[in-house]
């Protein structure tokens, strides 16, 4: 098998487990939101220290470990942590179909992103995109009775930290480990939090529980590992593509298996998004391979 397919597939796994990860997360219903996210985040950075440890690369994270670059991956590690929590939050409360609208509308939120902060000049099918997927979130808003916050959020912290990731100078996994490594005291604080108050699980109901709990941390990193490998290995058009098949799962995940209503309007507001999605994929397929016959128009890109 190529290496190209390879990543391929590595690709399509972590996104097949993120999008049946609301399947996974309402196992935990009697967990608090708190301890579960506590937990995704301690036992994602065990898993990531002991691979770089493996590695022996983990020392190496902190040699001339200047405080702006403490900073800034303190602040993609909140962001992302942010994602995840939000994320967990509406599973529990059964916002799925709207948590899933969050991961479509992530490339929109990072061309606009780009727009804002990068001042990256758009082209119009993508300004047609934009202007159909903002209709169908308004169209979900009035169907809702409620902006879709949950959707924007989801989508923007996910843009942001992509957005800011790219001014590291890390490679993938080691910042995603440095990221956990600043996190995981505050998390050991809030897990001792939780035991004082007599709101933690974990350490209090048996061996199989607590093994149940420490799997978070592998359900969250390795599908991450998976990702970070395949994506080196395939081209941004076949990533644009496949970048859709986790929200996808997951919206029917929440149809299907938790039974969440789509009425008339909110199908409406769904097919909108949609739309304005599949323009948005099919110009940069477009786009990508007119870069690809013509390298000389790669100076050109807007």
């Amino acid at each position: 098998m190529s290496v190209s397919r390879i990543g391929f597939w590595s690709v399509v796994f972590s996104y097949v487990c993120w999008g049946f990860m609301p399947l996974y997360t309402r196992q935990f219903t009697d967990v608090s939101l708190l301890e579960f996210f506590a937990h995704r985040i301690i036992w994602s950075a065990a898993l990531l220290i002991l691979l770089m440890l493996f590695q022996g690369k983990f020392w190496d994270l902190f040699k001339d470990l200047q405080l702006k670059r403490i900073a800034l991956y303190f602040f993609t590690g909140f962001l992302v942590a942010s994602n995840w929590y939000l994320f967990v939050w509406g599973i529990l409360r059964g916002d799925i179909t709207e948590a899933s609208l969050g991961y479509f509308i992530n490339p929109l939120v990072s061309v606009v992103l780009g727009l804002v902060i990068l001042r990256e000049k758009l082209r119009i099918p993508q300004i047609i995109s934009i202007a159909i997927v903002a209709s169908g979130v308004a169209i979900l808003g009035f169907a809702y009775g409620k902006f879709p916050w949950l959707a924007i959020s989801l989508g923007t912290t996910f843009g942001l930290y992509g957005l800011f990731r790219k001014m590291g100078d890390l490679s993938a996994v080691e910042a995603l480990t440095l990221e956990m490594v600043l996190l995981l005291p505050f998390m050991l604080a809030l897990a001792t939090y939780l035991y004082f108050h007599q709101q933690l699980i974990f350490g209090t109901q048996g061996f199989l529980i607590n093994l149940k709990l420490m799997s978070i941390g592998a359900i969250t990193a390795i599908p991450l590992l998976f990702f970070i490998y395949g994506v080196q290995r395939i081209s941004m058009t076949t990533l644009g593509i496949v970048q859709y098949l986790g929200p996808a799962l997951q919206f029917m995940s929440g149809v299907i298996f938790f039974h969440e209503v789509i009425d008339q309007h909110r199908a409406i507001g769904y097919s909108t998004v949609w739309f304005g999605l599949v323009i948005f994929a099919l110009e940069g397929v477009i786009h990508s391979r007119k870069n690809h016959q013509d390298p000389s128009r790669v100076v050109m890109m807007d």
